[in-house]
């Protein structure tokens, strides 16, 4: 399984890294994953919410992906600007429904700037349902799965819940993701809803 884990202006950085600790720990336990934080435009420099500057990450290829991860960050500023959003939609036209789509925290918002969310349910963080209810019903439970679009809600260590869910469902690995959340010391929290 291939996951991208988009990276733009204003991301929440530790949104992003958790996702990608939780695969990387994965590829580490001997899982089939190879997962990355990637930019869409090539040479890009992130600098996301805390200021944490990222540079020299490899261009995304949504066609070749598995699962696409767009996390929260400065979603207001990214969303009336634009290219995100744009970005994220073609990107979706050109892979298909093949492509999982995920919304980590307020990423879910983005998502439904991007048009992915019409009359589809999804979470996203508390203080942004009113924000996700402008493009789609808002479900309040941890993780909304709609099949090719899963969003979690809840803050940062949403990203270590969708995460673990993307792992145990697109894997079948409950005893990996279970093993993972042990290692990390972390227990995942709330609720699922199919």
């Amino acid at each position: 399984m291939r996951v991208e884990i988009m990276m733009y202006p204003g991301v929440s950085e530790i949104d992003a890294v958790m996702a990608l600790h939780v695969f990387k720990v994965a590829a580490r336990k001997g899982a089939e994953v190879e997962s990355a934080l990637v930019v869409s435009s090539e040479g890009e420099v992130i600098e996301s919410v805390d200021g944490v500057r990222f540079a020299g990450l490899p261009m995304w290829r949504p066609t070749e992906t598995d699962v696409l991860l767009v996390c929260g960050g400065w979603t207001h500023e990214v969303i009336a600007e634009g290219t995100v959003p744009r970005q994220i939609a073609r990107a979706r036209r050109s892979a298909g429904t093949g492509l999982i789509v995920g919304g980590v925290c307020a990423g879910a918002v983005v998502l439904g700037a991007a048009g992915l969310l019409k009359g589809r349910p999804a979470t996203t963080h508390h203080p942004a349902f009113a924000e996700l209810s402008e493009y789609t019903d808002v479900i309040d439970a941890r993780i909304v799965d709609d099949g090719d679009i899963v969003t979690s809600g809840g803050g940062p260590l949403a990203a270590f819940d969708l995460s673990l869910y993307l792992l145990e469902r697109e894997l079948g690995e409950p005893r990996l993701a279970a093993a993972i959340e042990q290692f990390m010391e972390y227990d995942r929290r709330g609720t699922v809803w199919r």
